[in-house]
């Protein structure tokens, strides 16, 4: 890699974070994965990004939970 590559600030690797916890609503009978939340780099809180917002009998409430080993969140 030449100097004039690693000097380049538009090259930086973007670091692809896990997410702490994932965003499920109870919709009806069951849950429905509807987000991700990461935690802040300072500690002090966190991210969340809602994918989706149920529809039908949602009450606007939704719980985050550590994520499942199986289950692949969306990326930040």
């Amino acid at each position: 890699m030449s100097i004039s590559e690693r000097a380049d600030p538009r090259r930086r690797v973007r670091e692809v974070r896990k997410p702490a916890f994932v965003a499920r609503a109870k919709v009806g009978n069951g849950w429905q994965t509807i987000g991700a939340a990461w935690e802040l780099r300072n500690g002090e809180g966190f991210s969340v990004k809602l994918n989706s917002i149920p529809v039908g009998a949602w009450e606007g409430q939704f719980v985050l939970l550590p994520p499942l080993q199986a289950e692949s969140p969306p990326e930040d």
